[in-house]
């Protein structure tokens, strides 16, 4: 569903870089197909993925976007994907939103944040099966979409750990 008319929709190829880290955010995107990620790069190059967003969710910096502040993170298309583009100026200008169009926004926003602090909470306390379990019930889409490797990452474990976990759920 579109929030907003006459937004850019553009056709993004898998691997292909949407936002850089150290430049500060302009964009926010919305995925009408597919799927993005978001990530940072520790010190010796190592991958740490923040969030997905399949279809119909919101990804962007937000601290970059509305402080106008260097990104610390990449977004990253992670398959063949079509996004809506939301530039600074749309989203700044909530005076001029239609009330509808004001409530689904709130609703993302809520939800991305709720994910969010489920995945924090989850990486502080809970165990590695209870973040894969976390991880299937926020992205029910992508457990069979993604490799292992992302969502291994995502969840803080090696790949062939993950194989360990989703065997031993399997057999239960």
């Amino acid at each position: 569903m579109k929030l907003f008319n006459n937004l850019e929709t553009v056709t993004v190829a898998k691997g292909t870089i949407l936002q850089q880290a150290g430049e500060t955010t302009t964009k926010g995107y919305r995925v009408a197909k597919g799927c993005l990620k978001s990530y940072v790069l520790d010190r010796s190059g190592k991958e740490h993925i923040l969030q997905f967003a399949p279809e119909d969710w919101l990804i962007t910096d937000m601290d970059s976007f509305f402080h106008q502040l260097p990104s610390n993170m990449f977004i990253e298309a992670i398959e063949d994907s079509e996004v809506e583009v939301y530039s600074r100026a749309v989203l700044t200008e909530i005076e001029n939103w239609e009330t509808e169009a004001l409530k689904q926004m709130n609703v993302k926003l809520r939800n991305n944040l709720i994910a969010t602090n489920k995945r924090l909470i989850a990486m502080l306390s809970a165990t590695a099966e209870e973040r894969y379990i976390g991880f299937t019930e926020t992205y029910p889409t992508l457990v069979q979409r993604l490799p292992l490797k992302l969502i291994a990452s995502y969840i803080g474990i090696t790949p062939e750990y993950l194989s360990e976990i989703r065997r031993k759920i399997a057999r239960k």
